[in-house]
C-alpha cells in the first residue's frame, strides 16, 4: 500500500512539472489572439519611439490592434507611487504578457507577479539594476531588449570630433539604478581613456538647470546616456551648454536631433522591434527566463551638423564621409 502510495506521489509530481514547463507554450498556442499591456515610465519622445517600435513590431508578427490584439497602454507620467499602481492593477488583469518601457517599470512588475511574461525594453544594465540574474538566463518570468551600447565607440568618436577635450561632465538621476549603472561604467571607460570626468547628480527635472549651468562651466564637454529624466529636461540642458559654448555627447540619436553633437546611436524604435522579436519566442513557447535578452547589432555614428556649426566645430573630413547626418537618420527635412 504504501509502495502504491509513493508511486501515485511521484506521478502527481511528475505531472506537475509536465504542466509547469507547458503552460505557456499551451496557453499561447490555444489562442487566436494576444493580450497585453505596455507599460511606460514618462510621456518622451525616446520612449514613444520604443512603444511604436513594440507596436510595429507585433504587427509584424501578425498581431494587429483591433483584430487580434488588445493592447492596455498605461503611462506613469514619472511618478513611482501611480507606476506602483498601474502595475498591481495591470497584473490583476492577466493579461498574457507585460512591455515594461525602461528599468523603473520593469522592477514595478518585478515585484508584483513572478507568472505573466514581461518583456522589458530600454533598459541598460538589467543585471545591474537586479531585474535579471544573468544576461544569457534571466531567470523566472523576464528577459527583453537592452539599449546598452559600447562606450569605447562614444569615447572615440567624442575625442575624434574634440581632441582637446580633457574634462567630461556626466550627469545622472539619483533615483534611476540604471541611469547609475550606466554612468559608473561610461566614467570608467572614459577615464581608461585619459579623460578627466566630473560626475553630478539630480534628483528631479527641477534640478537640470542649476546643475547643468555649473557643470557646464567646469568642463569641456558633457556626456549623458539614455536616462530618462535627463531626455525629459533635455532642453534645459542645451541651453546650459550652448551658452557655455561646450558639445553634448550622448548615446541616443533622438536626443541628437534635439542638439546634442553626436552619439553612436542607438535607434530607440528598433529597441522595440527587437523587443518584439524577443516577445515572439515567448509566444512560440520559450522560457523567459531562459531566453537571453538581446541587443542591437548594428550601431550608427550620427552628427548634428547644424549643432557643430553654432558651436564651430569642424568635422574632419575623413570622419565626415562615415558618419550619418542627424536629419537622414531621423527623417528629418
Amino acid at each position: 500500500m504504501k509502495k502504491l502510495q509513493k508511486l501515485i506521489l511521484a506521478m502527481v509530481a511528475l505531472a506537475l512539472v509536465i504542466v509547469s514547463s507547458t503552460t505557456t507554450k499551451e496557453v499561447f498556442a490555444q489562442e487566436d489572439s494576444l493580450d497585453v499591456a505596455v507599460v511606460q515610465l514618462v510621456t518622451h519622445s525616446s520612449l514613444d519611439d520604443i512603444r511604436q517600435g513594440v507596436y510595429d513590431g507585433l504587427a509584424e508578427h501578425g498581431y494587429t490592434e483591433g483584430e487580434n490584439l488588445t493592447i492596455n497602454y498605461q503611462n506613469a507620467e514619472g511618478d513611482l507611487n501611480i507606476l506602483s499602481t498601474i502595475a498591481q492593477s495591470v497584473v490583476a488583469e492577466e493579461p498574457d504578457m507585460i512591455f515594461a518601457i525602461t528599468t523603473p517599470v520593469a522592477q514595478a512588475f518585478q515585484n508584483v507577479t513572478s507568472d505573466i511574461p514581461i518583456i522589458m525594453t530600454g533598459v541598460t544594465d538589467p543585471v545591474s539594476a537586479g531585474i535579471v540574474d544573468d544576461l544569457e538566463n534571466p531567470g523566472e518570468n523576464i528577459t527583453g531588449a537592452s539599449d546598452a551600447v559600447p562606450y569605447e565607440d562614444q569615447f572615440e568618436l567624442l575625442l575624434q570630433l574634440q581632441p582637446d577635450v580633457q574634462k567630461v561632465g556626466m550627469i545622472y538621476t539619483t533615483s534611476e539604478d540604471n541611469s547609475l549603472a550606466e554612468t559608473e561604467q561610461a566614467a570608467a571607460v572614459a577615464e581608461e581613456m585619459g579623460l578627466e570626468v566630473q560626475i553630478e547628480g539630480i534628483a528631479s527635472t527641477m534640478d537640470m538647470q542649476l546643475v547643468a549651468q555649473t557643470l557646464a562651466n567646469e568642463v569641456d564637454a558633457i556626456y549623458v546616456g539614455s536616462d530618462n529624466t535627463i531626455a525629459s529636461a533635455f532642453e534645459t540642458l542645451l541651453d546650459a551648454t550652448d551658452a557655455a559654448g561646450i558639445p553634448v555627447f550622448t548615446t541616443v540619436d533622438v536626443m541628437v536631433g534635439q542638439g546634442a553633437l553626436s552619439a553612436v546611436a542607438i535607434n530607440q524604435k528598433d529597441i522595440g522591434l527587437l523587443a518584439a522579436d524577443v516577445a515572439k519566442e515567448i509566444i512560440d513557447g520559450a522560457n523567459p527566463g531562459e531566453t537571453p535578452v538581446r541587443f542591437l547589432d548594428e550601431l550608427q555614428p550620427v552628427i548634428n551638423f547644424e549643432t557643430a556649426d553654432r558651436l564651430g566645430i569642424e568635422i574632419p573630413d575623413e570622419l565626415a564621409s562615415e558618419v550619418m547626418d542627424i536629419k537622414d537618420r531621423l527623417g528629418e527635412e
